[in-house]
């Protein structure tokens, strides 16, 4: 592939990633590869490069008529992926409270403090980025492997729906001063404070989620693609 073909590629993928990202793309909008390829004004290779990954990450899927849509995503769904990140993060916290050194209060310190700056500039998806590294770091430092690897997962996953059900901007108004109860208690060396910490925050982002879920269930609609594409396109 040459790299005009990798760079048109990855010009498809980013923007349909960050306009799912901020729900202007709602789930069970179904996308053609006719129509983006008019859109972007690209041939079908890069294309389907940049929708294959989209699927690889789980923003897309292929139904058995081939149409890919944005997932859609139900509170089943969402409550056994909560349910097993809560485990495994509480367990998780309470091994970092005891493991945690200066330089991992620190590097945890510094995560809020860009969360912090990210709220001000209300960027959304970095928020969200953010987030996951503060429970992905808080995983390392529990010095556990396992943990660190299914809770980065886990996390991924939960970011998705976060950005599927169009929740980010309410979810991380409020994590951060739960995100700041943890770190405090891992400073002090509280695990079982830090366990409270951390299921009190996991408890409120599942409600959050929830809630949101079932209103955009009960009142939005699913934008039209192209009008949607084309009217950002000309503000480039």
């Amino acid at each position: 592939m040459t790299n005009k073909t990798s760079n048109l590629a990855d010009t498809v993928y980013f923007t349909l990633k960050n306009r799912i990202l901020r729900g202007e793309l709602r789930p069970g909008t179904a996308l053609r590869e006719e129509n983006l390829s008019e859109i972007f004004q690209v041939s079908r290779t890069p294309l389907r490069k940049a929708l294959t990954q989209l699927m690889v990450e789980g923003y897309l899927t292929k139904g058995r008529d081939r149409t890919l849509r944005i997932p859609e995503i139900s509170p089943d769904q969402l409550k056994d992926t909560l349910a097993a990140r809560k485990l495994l993060e509480i367990a998780s916290v309470e091994e970092a409270a005891t493991k945690a050194t200066k330089e991992d209060i620190g590097r945890l310190e510094h995560l809020i403090w860009n969360e912090e700056e990210a709220m001000r500039t209300q960027d959304n998806l970095l928020v969200a980025s953010i987030d996951r590294m503060f429970h992905n770091y808080l995983a390392q430092t529990s010095g556990n492997r396992i943990y660190e690897e299914f809770i980065g997962q886990l996390g991924y996953k939960v970011s998705l729906y976060l950005a599927l059900s169009n929740t980010l901007g309410e979810v991380i108004n409020e994590a951060l001063k739960e995100h700041r109860e943890i770190l405090n208690s891992v400073k002090l060396k509280m695990p079982d404070r830090a366990a409270k910490a951390m299921k009190d925050h996991l408890d409120n982002v599942e409600r959050r989620m929830l809630e949101s879920i079932r209103h955009e269930e009960e009142n939005s609609k699913s934008p039209a693609l192209s009008s949607k594409i084309k009217k950002k396109s000309k503000t480039r």
